[in-house]
């Protein structure tokens, strides 16, 4: 072995690198950018939901001791922050609605007019029976029927079961515990005995006390809930995007072998080459995003599994997909038109992708997220991808925010496109 030959391709070779100071950058802080945000993002999966601190849009109608007992309990349990103004003004339960509906907030609570006195006639009919079985009788007037404790619970369409689950059992227990209170202040003040606690029946109190209310659009609670229609259109845009990694490892190998230079040269902008980069690239996008909705509609079911539900207008999820496609396209072109290496490029885009989607919310669900990174999944595109397909394939189109988020993409799109003929023109 020749160790001269050795030290000096040594010494040329950690010269390179040296120099290539955007290429040492990306080996250095791109895998440490990743493993910081992964490590968050994979630490919330061995957390308990208990462990977790929600937004809880809160609208009393009642405006009755309840309420407040109820408000006061979700306070002190630590789990949740309230919701209940809104311009200064009390959440009403339609603004309520609103709010889950466009997927502002992942949950609600509505108490109804009149809860309260269903509260207490259900109580003073348990304090005549406990008072009957101790051998006094009936001495609280009750109405002959008791009506069912009307608690609202609803929850954004997005939001996954355990999620759901884990809501409605804090709130079971605080009801419960208010029920109780209730219950044995109803029979202290007529001097039953407190031993018949024996004899008091849960489940007569908690007896459908909370009702939950599924505000999508599908008004099947199963095909809402089931994995295929939560995690496929999730899957569908992490994939189109990816197409960033070949579009742009294309346009830093048509700069090596001098193609773009001989293409510049030949006349019109270059601006023309870029849109039609672009047009070519997002029809194939919008064929992949096509392809993969058949095959979750009609393959998936070999398998065991429910079919993905996609309703009856296609020509939204052919909105949808074009708008998606055309902002993974433009960031690929500006990846493309930036770096100068192929392995700069496939670096940079392959672990921006998976961070974009990481907080974005393809991976876990946004609200489960430190409250930083959740107003930090706004700057990725694909978080407002997905919530564009969720509200596709989930929460039902509503006009004026669907035009929101296309126009946010659209935008993300155009500013890249630009950017990419900019960095161009530089070179």
């Amino acid at each position: 072995m020749n160790i001269q030959r050795v030290i000096a391709t040594f010494i040329k070779e950690g010269t390179l690198l040296l120099r290539d100071w955007p290429g040492l950058l990306m080996l250095l802080g791109m895998p440490m950018i990743l493993i910081i945000v992964m490590a968050i993002i994979q630490d919330v999966p061995f957390k308990d939901y208990q462990d977790v601190k929600f937004n809880l849009v809160w609208s009393d109608d009642d405006q009755k001791p309840l309420g407040d007992s109820l408000k006061s309990h979700f306070i002190h349990s630590g789990q949740f922050t309230l919701i209940d103004q809104f311009n200064d003004k009390p959440i009403n339960t339609n603004l309520a609605r609103q709010f889950i509906s466009e997927g502002k907030y992942p949950v609600g609570v509505i108490i109804k007019k009149g809860t309260y006195a269903e509260m207490v006639n259900k109580t003073n009919k348990i304090v005549n029976v406990i008072g009957q079985n101790m051998g006094n009788p009936a001495i609280i007037p009750v109405r002959p029927a008791v009506d069912s404790i009307s608690v609202v619970l609803i929850f954004d369409p997005v939001a996954k079961n355990t999620f759901r689950m884990a809501v409605q059992n804090a709130l079971e227990r605080m009801l419960f515990k208010v029920q109780f209170d209730l219950l044995f202040k109803k029979i202290s003040s007529n001097n039953t005995n407190n031993s018949s606690e024996r004899i008091i029946d849960t489940h007569e109190v908690l007896a459908n006390s909370i009702t939950q209310e599924n505000l999508g659009r599908l008004k099947n609670e199963s095909l809402v809930m089931n994995s295929v229609q939560h995690n496929v259109p999730a899957w569908i845009v992490f994939a189109i995007f990816f197409l960033v990694i070949p579009l742009s490892g294309n346009y830093i190998k048509e700069k090596n072998e001098g193609s773009r230079l001989r293409i510049a040269m030949s006349p019109g902008s270059y601006f023309d080459i870029i849109n039609g980069k672009v047009l070519l690239y997002t029809c194939f996008g919008i064929f992949q995003f096509l392809f993969l909705l058949t095959i979750s509609i009609m393959v998936l079911p070999y398998f065991g599994l429910p079919g993905l539900d996609i309703g009856h207008e296609w020509w939204n999820v052919i909105l949808a997909a074009v708008v998606i496609t055309f902002s993974a396209i433009s960031f690929g072109m500006l990846i493309g038109s930036y770096f100068n290496t192929y392995h700069q490029a496939m670096m940079f885009g392959s672990i921006t992708i998976i961070l974009m989607s990481a907080i974005g919310g393809i991976w876990i669900p946004i609200e489960v997220l430190p409250h930083w990174m959740q107003s930090l999944a706004k700057l990725s595109p694909l978080h407002w991808s997905l919530s564009l397909v969720q509200d596709v394939f989930l929460r039902g189109i509503v006009w004026s925010r669907f035009l929101v988020k296309m126009s946010v993409l659209m935008g993300f799109g155009t500013i890249c496109l630009f950017a990419s003929t900019y960095f161009h023109n530089r070179k």
